[in-house]
């Protein structure tokens, strides 16, 4: 069986490409956390990512944090939903309100986060 194809990759791509310019170190600061997204497609976990935001000038990467460290905040995300949000079209907070975004642990960063979002969904290539 072959994986179904995970729109939110692209994104994360493109959010590791894009950390190192001047307004994303900015916003960098403001969130200085380690968000852990869990990615479901139909429900099913089909990929994690780590948006390591904590130490400049942050790292986008598949998996779980390096070297066992904690999440700041974890995110369990529809893969749909996250493009979603990056494209503008959901709102974080009644997302998350909504149950259509499960988080963890300091959901205050998510807030933090659309910004960052924002940017890059008029970068990626969808």
């Amino acid at each position: 069986s072959t994986m179904p194809e995970i729109l939110s990759a692209v994104l994360f791509d493109t959010i590791k490409e894009e950390l190192p310019n001047n307004q994303y170190q900015a916003e960098l600061k403001k969130v200085n956390g380690i968000v852990v997204y869990e990615v479901l497609k139909d429900g099913k976990p089909a990929g994690k990512w780590t948006m390591d935001l904590k130490s400049p000038p942050g790292d986008v990467y598949k998996g779980d944090p390096k070297n066992g460290v904690k999440p700041t905040v974890q995110v369990t995300i529809e893969d749909e939903v996250f493009v979603a949000l990056a494209a503008g079209e959901l709102d974080p907070v009644k997302a998350f309100m909504s149950g259509k975004v499960k988080a963890k642990g300091n959901i205050m960063l998510l807030q933090k986060l659309s910004n960052i979002l924002k940017n890059v969904n008029a970068k990626a290539k969808m």
